[in-house]
């Protein structure tokens, strides 16, 4: 029998994202979210961006954020091991847009060194109608997937 230990995929996480990363996140919006955005064989942002009919919001204050809070932690007894962040609220986004997912990654010089590490894709739209907008909560749980 093989296990990968708790301590183990937090060291792994750990020496690759710490509380000290600078991962941020960049909103999708349009009609849909294409089918090759989804893809788990992307790796940048360019990538991502360079997929047939993905488009990035660009509403009236709308930024990519930069993530606060970021935290791992170790769960002995769930076996597994949990990357957080605070959700960030974007203020008095233009009216307009129709917002379908929402991309986290970590950041780099440009989006062709920005590595990818999840897509939020909410059960529901956020439509933009002036007002605050808050993201959803990164969270990424990495578990120990032995039989």
């Amino acid at each position: 029998m093989s296990v990968i230990y708790n301590r183990g995929l937090y060291y792994l996480q750990n020496n690759a994202i710490s509380g000290s990363t600078d991962i941020r996140a960049l909103v999708l919006a349009g009609s849909s979210v294409p089918g090759g955005a989804q893809s788990p064989d992307l790796n940048f942002v360019s990538e991502l961006l360079a997929v047939g009919s993905v488009v990035e919001a660009a509403a009236t204050n709308y930024a990519r954020q930069d993530l606060a809070g970021v935290t791992l932690t170790e769960d002995d007894s769930g076996d597994r091991v949990t990357l957080t962040a605070t959700a960030p609220t974007i203020n008095s986004v233009g009216a307009g847009e129709t917002w379908r997912a929402v991309v986290y990654y970590i950041e780099g010089a440009s989006d062709a060194a920005r590595t990818l590490l999840a897509m939020d894709t909410p059960a529901s739209t956020l439509p933009t109608n002036g007002g605050n907008v808050t993201l959803p909560a990164l969270s990424i749980i990495i578990t120990d997937a032995t039989p």
